[in-house]
C-alpha cells in the first residue's frame, strides 16, 4: 500500500531547520531587502551592494547565529501571518500541496512559500515542489516553442543538493532514454546506479585510481576524488554496450547511445532536476571498469550526477545555429569545360 502523507504534528518548523539552500530561497522570495535589514539589526550586514550580496551575507550569518535566525523567523511570521493562518487548514501533506498549487505564480506566492515550508505537515515532497516552483518562476524562462530544451543547462555537482530523484522519477528518465532513436532496437547502453550504501566503496575505487595515476596526490586531491563518489544526490554510470550486428555498424550504436544519454538528461531537466555528465581519467581505468562489472565490448562512458539545483549555473551564451548549419548543392560542371573520360581502344582484344 502507498505510504500515507505526513500528518501535522502541531509545531511549525523553525527557519533555522530549513537548510542553507532554503534560507537563500526564502530570503530572496519572502522578505524585501529593507525588511531583512530591519530584522537583522545586529547581524553585520553590508551597508551597500546588491540584494543578492545582502541575501548571501544573511545566509552566512544565520548559519552561525541562532538569535538572528529567530529574528528572521519572527519577521517572516509578522509579514506573512495571513498566509500562515490560511494554510493552517491543511492536515496533511496532500492538502498542503493543494493550497500551494493554488498560490504558486500568484501575488500570494511569497507568503504561501513561507507558510508551506514551515507548516507542521511539510515533508520532503512539499518542500521539493515548492522550492522547484519558486526557483523556476524566479528564473527567466525561454519563450516560444521548445522552452524546456532551449533552457537546458548542465549543473555541476557542487551546485546540486538533496533530494535526488525518487525511484519512479529515475524510471521515467530511463523510459525517455529508451525512446531515443535506435537502429535495430539494440539499446547498446545501460546504467549503473550507486545508492547510498555503495558510495563509500565507490569512493575507495576513485581514491585508488587517483593514487595509482598520481602517487604524490595531495590530501585535498584525495578528498576531492572521494567526493566525486559521495557528494552527488544521485549518481549513475553510463555504460556503452556495443553489439556485433552485421546490419548495425558500431558507429551507429554509438550514435544511439548518445541519443539515449541526451534524452535522459533532458528528462531530468524537465522533471525539475539539475544534472551533468562527467568522464575524466577514471572512465578509462580498467580496474574500475572491472570492479563495476563491465565485460568485453563495454565502455564506461561517463558518470551522471543528478539532484535538486541549490544554485543556478552561471549564464552562458549559445553559439548561433549557423555555425553548425550548412546547405549542400551538387557541383555542376559546364558541358564545354567538362573533361570527358579517355578510352583506350585495344583492337586486338575486340571480338570479331
Amino acid at each position: 500500500m502507498p505510504a500515507a502523507p505526513p500528518q501535522s504534528t502541531g509545531h511549525r518548523h523553525p527557519f533555522s531547520s530549513l537548510g542553507r539552500h532554503l534560507h537563500r530561497s526564502v530570503l530572496r522570495t519572502c522578505l524585501p531587502a529593507d525588511a531583512l535589514r530591519a530584522a537583522m539589526r545586529h547581524g553585520g550586514l553590508p551597508s551597500g551592494g546588491s540584494d543578492a550580496l545582502l541575501v548571501e551575507a544573511a545566509v552566512r550569518i544565520v548559519a552561525e547565529d541562532a538569535r538572528e535566525a529567530e529574528a528572521l523567523h519572527r519577521a517572516l511570521d509578522e509579514m506573512h501571518h495571513e498566509a500562515i493562518r490560511r494554510f493552517e487548514s491543511a492536515r496533511n501533506e496532500i492538502a498542503l500541496l493543494a493550497l500551494w498549487t493554488a498560490a504558486a505564480g500568484t501575488p500570494d506566492m511569497p507568503g504561501a512559500y513561507w507558510a508551506v515550508l514551515t507548516h507542521p505537515a511539510a515533508g520532503r515532497l512539499a518542500r521539493h515542489h515548492a522550492f522547484g516552483d519558486v526557483e523556476m518562476l524566479a528564473t527567466p524562462q525561454p519563450t516560444g516553442p521548445l522552452p524546456m530544451l532551449l533552457g537546458r543547462r548542465s549543473v555541476s555537482p557542487r551546485r546540486l543538493m538533496e533530494p535526488g530523484p525518487e525511484a519512479d522519477q529515475l524510471d521515467l528518465m530511463l523510459q525517455a532514454a529508451l525512446s531515443a532513436p535506435d537502429h535495430g532496437r539494440l539499446h547498446p547502453w545501460r546504467v549503473i546506479e550507486f545508492r547510498s550504501d555503495a558510495r563509500e566503496g565507490l569512493a575507495d575505487l576513485f581514491e585508488d585510481e587517483k593514487r595509482r595515476r598520481d602517487p604524490i596526490a595531495s590530501a585535498h586531491d584525495i578528498r576531492r576524488a572521494r567526493g566525486h563518489a559521495t557528494e552527488p544526490p544521485c549518481l549513475l554510470a553510463f555504460v556503452v554496450s556495443l553489439r556485433q550486428r552485421k546490419q548495425v555498424p558500431l558507429r551507429e550504436q554509438w550514435i544511439a547511445a548518445g541519443a539515449a544519454l541526451g534524452n535522459l538528461m533532458n528528462a531530468a531537466h524537465e522533471l525539475g532536476f539539475g544534472a551533468i555528465v562527467l568522464s575524466g581519467d577514471r572512465c578509462f581505468d580498467p580496474h574500475i571498469a572491472a570492479e563495476l562489472g563491465l565485460v568485453e565490448g563495454e565502455t564506461l562512458a561517463a558518470f551522471i550526477s543528478i539532484g535538486t539545483i541549490a544554485e543556478p549555473p552561471p549564464d552562458t551564451t549559445r553559439p548561433l545555429s549557423q555555425t553548425v548549419w550548412s546547405c549542400w548543392s551538387p557541383q555542376v560542371v559546364p558541358l564545354r569545360t567538362a573533361q570527358r573520360p579517355r578510352v583506350a581502344w585495344n583492337f586486338n582484344d575486340m571480338e570479331p
